[in-house]
């Protein structure tokens, strides 16, 4: 399995996929003020807890966190465990700017 980093640019090229799922590892109360649509939330704190046990049926695991720290954690402990994983460059700041950028509003707010 691989792992890799991604620049946000490329996301859209994981997004949607039905073989894919986006996990975003910030806190909750993060996750509820702004996320990328489609996320998953499931904290750091509590991925670290449950990643020796955690199975999936996903081609590809893309995380991404506040600034891409964890997430980069995260996709190399995955790759570990034979899952191809992808950590989005920059995390949800990256992605901000971005959007910022592209001058578009695409934040999934609940």
């Amino acid at each position: 399995m691989s792992f890799s980093i991604i620049p946000i640019r490329e996301l859209d090229a994981y997004t949607g996929r039905p073989e894919t799922i986006l996990i975003d590892l910030r806190k909750p109360t993060d996750f509820v003020q702004g996320h990328i649509a489609g996320a998953k939330n499931i904290p750091y704190e509590q991925w670290q807890i449950e990643k020796e046990k955690w199975r999936h049926n996903y081609d590809t695991v893309v995380f991404y966190c506040q600034r891409g720290n964890q997430s980069m954690y995260a996709a190399k402990e995955m790759n570990k465990r034979g899952y191809h994983a992808i950590s989005i460059a920059g995390g949800y700041q990256g992605y901000l700017v971005y959007e910022k950028q592209k001058g578009k509003e695409t934040l999934h707010e609940t």
